[in-house]
């Protein structure tokens, strides 16, 4: 089982450790303050840790492209990849987008990486083209249709900052 939570200034090492390791602590503090303003050049964007056993196991940031559209972006730390965890930690940030009224989501997928591509499909991603990335790497366009709207974006409620997978939903 997985936790998603926001990141806190207590995660600066496993930061410095897995994703900036040149960045100064002060700089990793400011950076997951930003993160935890929700918003990223005007759009939703919301950054969590995926936890597995009390310990952080990665990262996923959900990005809306617009009213309807979100994405996610996902990192499992190697030394926790092969485990189920990015699965866990997609199907469940995909559930949070849903009850925040998101009806799409979409990936751009490398195409030579095979357990990305395995895992949006292993969560109902339909390939709809090819792209190049920013990078000029090639890249796999994935689609997901949401189930319907369960809370307005944008409502009074605040999303919460840890949430566990409900085989309910």
């Amino acid at each position: 089982m997985i936790t998603l939570r926001n990141f806190k200034a207590d995660d600066c090492d496993f930061l410095a450790k897995h994703y900036l390791p040149e960045m100064a602590t002060d700089k990793a503090v400011a950076l997951i303050d930003e993160w935890n303003q929700r918003s990223c050049r005007g759009a939703y964007f919301e950054m969590f840790v995926i936890v597995s056993g009390h310990q952080p196991a990665g990262w996923i940031s959900l990005y809306a492209h617009n009213e309807t559209t979100i994405s996610a972006g996902l990192e499992v730390i190697e030394s926790a990849r092969q485990k189920g965890l990015g699965t866990a930690a997609l199907i469940q940030a995909l559930a949070y987008a849903r009850k925040l009224g998101y009806t799409t989501a979409i990936a751009q997928v490398r195409k030579n990486n095979a357990a990305s591509i395995c895992l949006h499909e292993k969560c109902g991603f339909s390939s709809n083209g090819e792209c190049k990335t920013s990078q000029g790497n090639e890249a796999f366009l994935f689609r997901l249709e949401l189930e319907q709207k369960k809370q307005k974006k944008g409502s009074n409620d605040e999303p919460p900052a840890v949430f566990k997978p409900d085989s309910t939903q």
